[in-house]
């Protein structure tokens, strides 16, 4: 129910909203022929800057050719000679090595040889001598002879001593009644006796050079002076 509190617009009429819609035409019309003006003064002006950059002409610039030679790079010429020259010490320093180790080797079994074989001469030069003391062994168990044993005996004995002279090795001269040496002799007993002191009175056992060492020391008993009174009563 209406009471008149709220009265209705009046309704527009037909010619204002055809002229309504008239202008909305033309603005937009207006728009799209803006929009379309900047387009085309976007493309005019693109147009321009491309003709402009063609214009420009760069300056062409000639780059120096480089090449790999000792002029152009000095430095890589010296260190390509540098390696090969280590290359060239380091396989110097291995064959080296390797025969320092070799000849190592070499002189360790030549040595152990040396002390395995050192006295095989010696002993095949002795060889004989054992022959002559068998044959003189079956002679003596037949022989009624002593005197003919006793030359064999000896004269494998002279044998003996040519062999070992043969060696540089000789028999020390015979002491007895000389001064005691310690760098040649060893005492074994200590007696009394006509002889002074510290004298020699007899030999044990026979000593013996090679060249100009002692070998072997000969075993002497010494004297302790002649006995005292008190020992005498």
């Amino acid at each position: 129910m209406d009471d008149g509190s709220n009265p209705k617009k009046p309704l527009r009429s037909s010619m204002n909203k055809m002229k309504d819609i008239y202008d909305t035409y033309l603005k937009n019309q207006d728009q799209k022929q803006n929009l379309s003006n900047y387009e085309e003064t976007q493309s005019v002006q693109q147009t321009e800057l491309e003709k402009i950059i063609e214009d420009i002409k760069v300056p062409e610039i000639e780059l120096p050719e480089i090449q790999e030679s000792s002029e152009a790079f000095p430095e890589i010429d010296k260190i390509k000679e540098l390696e090969k020259e280590r290359d060239e010490l380091r396989d110097q320093v291995l064959r080296v090595a390797a025969e320092l180790e070799n000849y190592r080797r070499r002189v360790l079994r030549e040595k152990r040889e040396m002390i395995d074989y050192a006295n095989e001469r010696l002993l095949l030069n002795l060889l004989p001598l054992l022959d002559d003391l068998g044959k003189a062994i079956e002679a003596g168990k037949n022989a009624v002879d002593c005197d003919s044993i006793l030359t064999g005996l000896d004269l494998i004995y002279q044998k003996a001593l040519k062999l070992f002279e043969n060696e540089n090795v000789k028999l020390m001269e015979n002491t007895v009644g000389k001064p005691f040496d310690v760098n040649e002799h060893e005492a074994v007993m200590r007696m009394t006796s006509e002889l002074p002191e510290d004298y020699i009175i007899s030999e044990v056992q026979a000593g013996y050079t090679i060249k100009d060492k002692v070998l072997r020391h000969a075993k002497v008993v010494t004297s302790a002076g002649e006995p005292k009174e008190e020992e005498n009563e």
